[in-house]
């Protein structure tokens, strides 16, 4: 059994272990999460700033389009390797992981050649550092066909397709108005105000409900079903 004592002794050499290696600023890295998070060899993870690839791990949505590519290409050029961590006005996030830019002993900017070669895209959510130079690397990957922005969205239509999922209808009514289809579901007579909202909820739902619980959810919330 470990002594309280012993405990804080080896706290103690944790954190100044860890201070001492990015004093140095080089740190290794351990292995890569996904696309856009790596884990440390201190055991920190750290969120790459400015940067937002393809999901895989989040709970309320499915692995979308171009994550197995994003999360190899990140695992090419750092796991295992030094890397040098650049922070901004804020060094954590909400989750307790770092926030950072990282780039290699060779200079390159990791965070950068995500949205240059189309792996992923300019989070703007929260300003940082870099933000304009983000926009025109992806404006220029957009321009290139790179990546995930390949044939303009043709290719990740035809992808979510081949998954089999359920597709959300859309269509016209009288007065200007909107219909939404999903399944067997149908809201109609909705406002043009209002049609964003109603679609951007409804996919929120089917990512994060079960069957059953959407049914319901629907229900309560003013769909239909067919007749």
């Amino acid at each position: 059994m470990i002594s309280i004592k012993n405990l804080i002794i080896n706290l103690c050499f944790f954190i100044l272990f860890s201070n001492q290696i990015f004093s140095q600023n080089y740190v290794i890295c351990k292995k890569v999460i996904d696309g856009d998070t790596i884990e440390l060899i201190t055991g920190e993870k750290l969120r790459l700033i400015g940067v937002d690839t393809p999901e895989f791990h989040h709970p309320l949505k499915p692995t979308q389009y171009y994550t197995k590519e994003s999360i190899l290409f990140l695992k090419r050029i750092v796991e295992g390797k030094k890397i040098r961590i650049e922070f901004d006005e804020k060094k954590y996030d909400k989750y307790n992981r770092l926030l950072g830019y990282v780039y290699l002993e060779n200079g390159t900017f990791v965070n950068a050649e995500i949205i240059k070669q189309g792996y992923g895209f300019v989070l703007d959510k929260f300003p940082f550092k870099y933000i304009n130079e983000f926009k025109e690397y992806e404006r220029i990957a957009k321009e290139k066909d790179l990546g995930l922005w390949k044939s303009k969205g043709e290719f990740e239509l035809q992808w979510i397709q081949k998954q089999g999922k359920k597709p959300i209808e859309l269509y016209g009514m009288a007065n200007n108005l909107w219909g939404i289809k999903y399944d067997k579901f149908i809201k109609p007579r909705i406002s043009s105000e209002n049609l964003i909202s109603e679609l951007e909820i409804l996919r929120r739902w089917i990512d994060e409900y079960s069957n059953k619980d959407l049914t319901k959810k629907l229900f309560e919330n003013g769909w239909l079903k067919e007749k």
